[in-house]
């Protein structure tokens, strides 16, 4: 079997699978999150610029906020303040925070989509099967870039080696990936508070307990 061949039946596979995804969750569903997907994709892209600007004011402001100069009977001293504030984003890490809004957005709508209250679901499974297929197209189109040179060091070299070793190499460079973003970003907002991980665990658990939410009023 040819390499060509393999990846034809891995895509297959994968299409077949949002594809599946797509008939659960209904085709208004589906079209709703593929219409999102696409137009805060194409936003960002045209518009980041907006969106950058946008956070490195409200970032100077919370700093202004921070310093107490913001009542200040001298304005000399917010606008300093304001100066000397160094920018949430910078032009290294633009791509990266833009890709970052787009992903948190793709979740909430995913999220959101999912709940039958939210969303009617749509009766034409064929309609909904081919909607998740696109879907899918779309999120690996948009994807795949970001993770192929991750997954080809990853787990090229054990996929060779034996049976199971890509999964547990595959696993392995996750946890370290997921451990060092972690520490990156705890590094770069410093301590926080309890009360920030306080409202930190709540978001993480609102997130998990919505779409359970709706799968306990289906079985009522």
């Amino acid at each position: 079997m040819t390499p060509d061949t393999q990846v034809l039946i891995a895509f297959i596979l994968l299409l077949g699978l949002f594809g599946w995804v797509g008939t659960r969750r209904g085709n208004f569903s589906e079209l709703i999150f593929l219409a999102v997907t696409l137009i805060s994709w194409v936003l960002l892209q045209e518009r980041g610029a907006f969106v950058v600007r946008l956070t490195n004011l409200g970032g100077k402001f919370l700093a202004l906020l921070q310093s107490g100069k913001l009542g200040s009977e001298d304005p000399a001293e917010a606008i300093q303040v304001v100066q000397a504030a160094p920018d949430v984003v910078t032009d290294a890490t633009r791509d990266g925070f833009l890709f970052l809004i787009w992903a948190l957005i793709v979740i909430v709508a995913f999220i959101v989509t999912s709940d039958p209250r939210i969303t009617k679901k749509g009766k034409s499974k064929p309609l909904g099967f081919l909607l998740g297929a696109v879907n899918g197209i779309v999120l690996i189109a948009l994807l795949l870039p970001r993770l192929s040179s991750w997954l080809t060091t990853t787990t090229g070299e054990a996929a060779t080696a034996g049976s199971l070793n890509a999964i547990v190499a595959f696993v392995r460079g996750l946890w370290d990936l997921f451990y060092q973003t972690l520490q990156n970003i705890l590094q770069r907002v410093g301590p926080i508070s309890p009360s920030g991980w306080l409202l930190i665990i709540t978001v993480i658990l609102v997130l998990i307990a919505w779409p359970m939410r709706g799968a306990a009023s289906k079985k009522k």
